[in-house]
């Protein structure tokens, strides 16, 4: 048996750490990437900035005892209140708004308040994590209050309700995200085709076929929809037939998916495009692309809701164009509520015009 010997091992652990060095991408996912995930999954989930959630409520039975309890819910840090009046439709009011949790006091409340059996309601449109957290934390107020009164008879009790017309299903809030996850795909794709193709002067070739840079744009807008219709319709069988999820799916809402997803499309195939561009080689590619999947899909909701995330960060995704295109996904598919999608599916679209146009001017077939 040959003797190894440690000048040669020696040898090679200089000459591999030297070559190890050298490469972009072997650095960025060795230390890089953990420091990002770690960055922003303790800046997501760490305690220390806490945004109280906003708590819509309607009391039905005004009095001392019942504002008494609105107020310690606000002072406990926990909630910020606001109220609303009692002729609002409260069920309406959070299709219509999209509350993520809102109260209700409702008009025997205080005379069941001194008879010893007082409820109030917890109603929202929130996902059910957001709905648990909230639930958690409220039934935690009201436990603090009873302890505070100090008498059995007078106990509050917390229920929880899912607004009219909204599934409480948790298979349903994960439907959208994935569908958000799979419109990043192409992105990612295009960030890695750019580069390849300019080096394989595949860019040239097109120069000379009569292709225009928009026209070779458009049709992988459109082979990336035509992909994405296949594999989106597969995911929500599955969620419906394996999972029981209950979508609303009608005919506006399937043709506004497609529109939302079709115009999302643009934005990312524009920005694929120009991550493309700053990348030299498989290296950089790599590192580029992981730098704008990651951290979109952590910041953009597409696997938990944000609502619990400090408020810099709720800051930060709505500057990520992914942040709407999923809200508006939720809007359609979810609650059906089409007084959002709307102002959504705008921002989206004035995202990807910006994009597309920016793309198709700083693209070249040329590009070395």
């Amino acid at each position: 048996m040959k003797i190894m010997k440690m000048s040669n091992i020696a040898a090679y652990f200089i000459l591999h750490a030297k070559s190890y060095f050298r490469s972009w991408s072997a650095i960025f996912f060795q230390i890089g990437f953990p420091v990002i995930l770690m960055l922003l999954f303790g800046a997501i989930f760490s305690g220390s900035s806490y945004t109280p959630s906003t708590l819509i409520v309607q009391n039905d039975s005004p009095s001392p005892v019942s504002w008494g309890v609105v107020s310690a819910i606000n002072d406990s840090g926990l909630f910020h209140v606001q109220v609303i009046n009692n002729n609002v439709n409260l069920s309406q009011y959070i299709i219509k708004n999209s509350v993520g949790a809102a109260l209700l006091i409702p008009a025997n409340f205080t005379s069941n308040f001194y008879s010893g059996h007082a409820y109030v309601i917890l109603m929202g449109e929130a996902s059910p994590q957001v709905s648990s957290i909230d639930y958690q934390m409220l039934d935690g107020v009201l436990a603090e209050i009873n302890y505070k009164l100090a008498n059995a008879s007078q106990k509050l009790v917390l229920i929880s309700q899912v607004s009219s017309g909204v599934s409480d299903k948790t298979v349903n809030y994960y439907v959208p995200g994935l569908i958000g996850f799979t419109v990043l795909t192409p992105m990612f794709n295009m960030v890695y085709q750019v580069p390849n193709y300019r080096k394989e002067k595949i860019f040239r070739q097109l120069s000379f076929s009569g292709l225009t840079k928009s026209e070779w744009m458009i049709a992988n807008i459109l082979h990336s929809f035509v992909m994405l219709v296949i594999s989106d319709i597969v995911l929500v069988l599955i969620a419906i037939k394996v999972f029981g999820a209950s979508l609303i799916l009608t005919p506006a809402t399937i043709l506004l998916s497609a529109l939302i997803v079709f115009v999302g499309l643009i934005f990312f195939i524009g920005l694929g495009i120009l991550a493309g561009l700053v990348s030299d080689n498989e290296e950089t590619v790599s590192v580029v692309g992981n730098l704008i999947l990651f951290p979109m899909m952590l910041l953009s909701g597409v696997f938990f809701p944000l609502s619990f995330a400090p408020s810099y960060l709720q800051v930060i995704s709505k500057f990520l164009p992914l942040t709407y295109f999923i809200n508006a996904l939720n809007s359609t598919l979810i609650y059906g509520n089409y007084y959002t999608i709307y102002i959504q599916l705008l921002l989206l679209a004035v995202s990807s015009f910006i994009v597309f146009l920016i793309a198709a001017r700083v693209f070249s077939w040329k590009q070395k």
